[in-house]
């Protein structure tokens, strides 16, 4: 029998309703979360898969023909040898520098070093870095001390150096160095520095093993720098080891001469601080310590020359105290003069057990450009991979 027309649309519009509720109901269909139980997709396996790209992060200062600072380096421009090994070069790049300052203010034998120079190098230091850099600085003579922890603001830490800075009798370098190592475990790996303003004599009794510190200061990867006191120091260790002598300092320290009250009474106190008259040393002990000193800073002079050039860094030896002022704004501009040159290293990092030395190599490919690095890589342990910091500059 064949439908007739009224049929046919009945059927159309009893089709027309069944998809509109169809559609009413699966509209209404509360979404919840997925169901535990049921398996993983393929597309939920693959968002867990993590890749772990390892990376070696080396320091660089890029010289040109004349000595002077290149500005110009380009990754082309590099080779990067571990254990005589070529590596595959990743990138060249200027990034906020980590810079831990730190001051001697101790010891009585050596009457050149004084707390107000070391102070004004450290702040013409400070305030020649990037604003992006970040420092900290720690001082040490009878103890030693975090003056100012991890931060970017210059005029809070330059108001630090001005109150917290004072002097002590000892000295203890090799201390301050175990400590200055201690800071760098929530610091990223890549733009590390330690700048000293010391001689590098460790105060009577020393009692840490030099060398130890030393290798515990290149398992941070840092880059060591130096201002020394040595070579302006040697006048007045050979003036002291004299039995009449210039008298060029007061016993007593700055800072308790400069809380005196501004009461006209003191100034007789004031003028006897100030340097002058003739001093009669015949003390048989003070001219031993006296020579002992100056075998010792020779000694420091040398084993830290041989600290900066292994870590890539550099020791500046003023003869005036002029000089040592205008090197803390030095060190600051070869910081910030300096790349980040990363690589991923042929042999994995994680087949090592952290403390591995890997002996490092970096070469220039250009005709006239020198490049300067660290000599030896430690394999560090076990961290959460941090970013190094936005780069101010890249090349590729």
């Amino acid at each position: 029998m064949t439908p007739t027309r009224n049929s046919l649309r009945l059927a159309t519009a009893l089709l027309a309703l069944l998809a509109a509720a169809a559609v009413t109901c699966f509209a209404q269909r509360p979404v919840g979360p997925p169901d535990p139980t049921s398996p993983a997709t393929p597309q939920s396996e693959q968002q867990a898969i993590r890749t772990v790209t390892e990376e070696v992060q080396l320091t660089v200062t890029a010289l040109d023909s004349q000595g002077h600072l290149d500005p110009t380096l380009e990754l082309p421009d590099i080779m990067v040898l571990e254990n005589g090994v070529s590596q595959e070069l990743r990138s060249a790049r200027l990034v906020p520098a980590h810079v831990l300052i730190l001051l001697d203010t101790g010891g009585e034998i050596n009457s050149a070093k004084r707390v107000r120079l070391t102070r004004e190098i450290a702040r013409h230091l400070i305030t020649a870095l990037d604003p992006r850099d970040e420092f900290a600085v720690m001082q040490f003579n009878n103890n030693v001390e975090v003056l100012q922890d991890w931060t970017s603001d210059k005029n809070a830490t330059l108001q630090t150096l001005d109150s917290k800075m004072i002097s002590g009798k000892r000295a203890r370098f090799l201390d301050a160095l175990v400590a200055a190592a201690g800071r760098w475990a929530d610091r990223p790996q890549g733009n590390r520095h330690l700048v000293m303003i010391t001689d590098g004599v460790q105060g009577a009794g020393e009692r840490v093993d030099r060398a130890a510190v030393f290798k515990e200061l290149e398992a941070r990867n840092v880059v060591v720098h130096v201002i020394s006191y040595t070579t302006v120091s040697r006048a007045a260790t050979a003036s002291s080891r004299r039995i009449t002598r210039n008298r060029d300092k007061s016993i007593v320290s700055d800072e308790i001469i400069d809380q005196l009250p501004s009461d006209h009474l003191w100034d007789p106190l004031r003028q006897a601080h100030k340097p002058g008259g003739v001093i009669a040393d015949i003390d048989p002990e003070r001219q031993r310590q006296v020579r002992a000193y100056e075998a010792a800073m020779r000694t420091s002079e040398k084993q830290l020359t041989d600290l900066t050039a292994e870590t890539g860094g550099r020791i500046w030896l003023p003869e005036s105290f002029e000089e040592m002022v205008d090197d803390g704004s030095q060190a600051a501009k070869l910081i910030d003069s300096q790349y980040v040159v990363s690589y991923k290293p042929r042999r994995a990092l994680a087949s090592s057990k952290p403390g591995e030395v890997r002996v490092i190599d970096v070469a220039s490919r250009r005709v006239g450009l020198s490049l300067v690095s660290r000599r030896l890589y430690v394999v560090p342990a076990r961290e959460t991979v941090r970013e190094i910091g936005r780069p101010r500059r890249v090349k590729n």
